[in-house]
């Protein structure tokens, strides 16, 4: 007898053909009592509450499946679903997305991260455009963005997931196309963080969702538009998410239709397919239309999940409860939390070699709080803490290249690439290195060994005067002749021009008396 031990609403939903649910110990043993089978078998999403509850039970008959769901079905266990109420639900939203497709004769655009939530708006796409006839068809786009600090096991998934349903789309004729959106390189996280030496970013300084996500996607989005004249924007976001989200929602404006405008984009509508459904909906379709379409397994992106929440996919049904729902992962040197709970749970379940990634993660947030680290002027010459110093940039360097060495040796791949290398040398270079010591730093670590570049034609002439400075004196000593050259123009006399100087010696004096 197969005891399927998951909440009551998610084993009806899709569920082992014949076996029954129990979700508790006592239930388990009740049932065991009144009936005769010679071996019970546990299984739950992911066998590790099922092998918990074994384990509690420790009776030589009751066992439990050691493995996930979707690799049962996958290897051809039949599945069965007696949710009513969800088959109507996931009917009605299919329902919402026909008409609403067929009646807007537009380009559509698909937000997809590569998620559980924008795989199901995908899914959900893309399987109506294969049902329908080839004239009903709208251009149609999904947009996944690479900030180029992905966590190196979710851009490896997410590059072979794109390349697969790509090549499903054009054997099928679709006018259907991922498209991979990334930043330029000036705006790159490595060349702003140790080439021009941005401090990490926080919650009131995130310079990285801008220049990372949003520009690139607005290109792209322009782009799109431009050929088409206007487009449907799909998200994948649900009310259930959170409270936060889920006031967000509330208060956009909707049309009859369910539609909104977007704020930064004038011909362009969102849609939101999916905003009424749960977590447990979302893997329940998925689970359900597995393998994909694209003749894919959802089964290593639930693993994904399962493994970045240390916990598995199922209902939260109390506080104290995790939820691979909640999981969040992206760039793995996002300092915007204090913890990087997804990066801890790949380690925690077997993913050792991304220990050092967490690390140097922890590394760069705790060095923006650092002082000695950052210069006590802004880029513009301003008197406030400014951007890592020379020396701070030198030692994050090395830092990243010794992680880069020690997590390709344990088979991981490379974090920072010599096109980036080269243009953070520019970046140095303009500012306070004459020396070339980013190639010679990189050639230490057996990167860019075949590089053998003279880098001064890329200085400014003004920066001559400042070369070999260190940044912190540098800023300062560009604020007194951004001043002075502004009194200058207006006639000021030498007194003006030495107070002016006085005042940035005597702000450096208090400051450096502070530090102390």
């Amino acid at each position: 007898m197969i005891i399927d031990i998951r909440p009551r609403q998610t084993y009806l939903a899709s569920h082992i053909a014949n076996s029954i649910n129990l979700t508790t110990k006592s239930q388990i043993l009740n049932f065991i009592s009144n009936n005769h089978y010679n071996e019970y078998i546990l299984c739950c999403t992911s066998s590790n509450n099922a092998k918990k509850l074994a384990n509690e039970i420790n009776l030589s008959n009751v066992k439990y499946y050691d493995g996930n769901l979707l690799n049962a079905k996958d290897s051809g266990v039949s599945f069965v679903s007696s949710s009513d109420k969800f088959i109507a639900h996931l009917n009605q939203t299919r329902d919402k997305i026909l008409d609403i497709y067929s009646r807007y004769k537009r380009a559509w655009i698909i937000t997809f991260s590569g998620g559980k939530d924008s795989t199901c708006v995908l899914q959900l796409i893309y399987e109506m455009m294969i049902k329908l006839p080839k004239y009903r068809l709208n251009p149609t786009y999904a947009i996944l963005s690479d900030t180029m600090v992905e966590a190196p096991n979710i851009k490896e998934y997410l590059y072979e997931i794109v390349e697969i349903i790509n090549k499903d789309a054009k054997n099928r004729n679709l006018p259907f196309e991922i498209i991979i959106a990334k930043p330029k390189a000036s705006d790159e996280f490595w060349i702003n963080l140790i080439g021009k030496g941005y401090p990490s970013p926080t919650r009131t300084f995130r310079w990285c969702t801008e220049r990372l996500k949003i520009k690139p996607m607005k290109d792209i989005v322009r782009q799109i538009t431009d050929k088409h004249g206007s487009a449907i924007m799909t998200l994948g976001v649900r009310k259930s998410e959170s409270i936060n989200r889920k006031r967000s929602i509330e208060k956009r404006n909707l049309s009859e239709d369910g539609l909104s405008k977007h704020d930064d984009y004038p011909n362009v509508l969102i849609f939101s397919p999916i905003v009424e459904w749960d977590t447990d909906m979302v893997w329940n379709y998925l689970a359900i239309n597995n393998p994909a379409p694209w003749n894919k397994s959802h089964n290593r992106l639930f693993e994904l999940y399962m493994q970045a929440s240390g916990d598995e996919c199922q209902f939260i049904i109390d506080k104290n409860q995790n939820s691979c729902g909640g999981s969040r992962f992206g760039c793995w040197i996002c300092t915007l939390v204090n913890e990087d709970k997804s990066m801890q749970g790949f380690i925690k379940n077997g993913q050792i070699a991304m220990q050092g990634l967490n690390d140097f993660r922890n590394f760069i947030k705790d060095a923006r709080d650092n002082h000695n680290l950052r210069s006590d002027f802004k880029r513009d010459g301003r008197y406030q803490r400014g951007p890592f110093t020379s020396m701070a940039r030198k030692e994050i360097l090395n830092l990243l290249l010794k992680t880069e060495m020690e997590f390709k040796a344990q088979g991981g791949s490379e974090l920072i690439s010599d096109e980036q290398l080269l243009l953070i040398a520019k970046e140095w270079n303009k500012e306070f290195d004459s020396q070339n010591s980013l190639i010679k730093i990189a050639k230490e670590y057996g990167r860019m060994q075949n590089v053998d570049i003279d880098l001064e034609d890329s200085k400014l002439p003004d920066e001559d005067l400042i070369d070999a400075i260190d940044t912190n004196l540098a800023n300062m000593t560009k604020s007194i002749i951004k001043e002075a050259t502004s009194l200058q123009n207006m006639g000021a006399r030498d007194n003006d021009l030495l107070n002016i100087i006085k005042k940035h010696l005597d702000n450096a004096t208090e400051k450096l008396k502070e530090n102390r």
